[in-house]
């Protein structure tokens, strides 16, 4: 274990019981630095939050606090936050995940979205994307999660295999709104656990996931992955 954090994000702290936003947020990271921002910034916003250093500790929170997110470190001093994350998601259910990377390649997000996380969130944390993501989260975490289900099995089936196949890297990054990335996601039967929480995740990285769907519609019908 480290040196003593800061009070305001020692390991195991609360802040502001469930915060003005009527729901909580676990913090759980090995990088002091990212600790104690994250935790001030998001406490003088009006969060409550509680804040551990690594998987044990968090554990411990999970047993006896409900979150509606989790904010991961990628690494931590006894595992790694996306399998940490489903570890909780059992005992938390409907708990938003957000990765916490300070090299958000395109494997760390095909990892992170596969395991159900909402997000990657790259180092330095951009704050005013978190606030909008957290902004996004009702009190009832559970709620968001059957409403994007039902659009999930709304949007079903928008694109064919074949058409995905064919989209350009031009196509993906400036011709596809924001919905039209979901629908593409949504179109076809690609292995990953995070389809019912789309709507959560930023730009970058519903066109990192578009790409790997992309590649495999092509291998699939057994095209080059240009």
């Amino acid at each position: 274990m480290p040196a003593v954090l800061p009070e305001s994000v020692a390991a195991g702290s609360t802040s502001n019981a469930a915060g003005a936003t009527g729901f909580r947020i676990l913090i759980v990271d090995s990088d002091l630095n990212i600790c104690t921002t994250v935790s001030r910034t998001l406490t003088g916003l009006g969060y409550g939050l509680d804040v551990a250093y690594d998987s044990e500790e968090a554990r411990g929170l999970a047993r006896r606090n409900r979150y509606a997110v989790g904010l991961f470190g990628e690494s931590l001093t006894d595992g790694d936050g996306v399998t940490l994350f489903r570890e909780l998601c059992p005992e938390q259910k409907g708990m938003l995940g957000v990765l916490v990377a300070s090299v958000p390649n395109l494997p760390t997000v095909a990892r992170a979205i596969g395991a159900g996380m909402s997000r990657v969130a790259p180092v330095p944390i951009d704050f005013h994307d978190l606030v909008q993501f957290l902004t996004a989260v009702p009190a009832n975490s559970e709620s968001t999660k059957c409403q994007s289900s039902m659009s999930m099995n709304s949007q079903k089936g928008a694109f064919s295999e074949d058409s995905i196949a064919e989209l350009t890297p031009g196509d993906i990054s400036q011709r596809l709104t924001l919905s039209e990335l979901i629908e593409v996601i949504r179109s076809v039967e690609y292995p990953f656990a995070g389809k019912d929480r789309l709507e959560f995740f930023d730009r970058d990285t519903l066109e990192r996931v578009v790409h790997l769907v992309r590649r495999w519609c092509r291998n699939r019908m057994h095209r080059p992955a240009w």
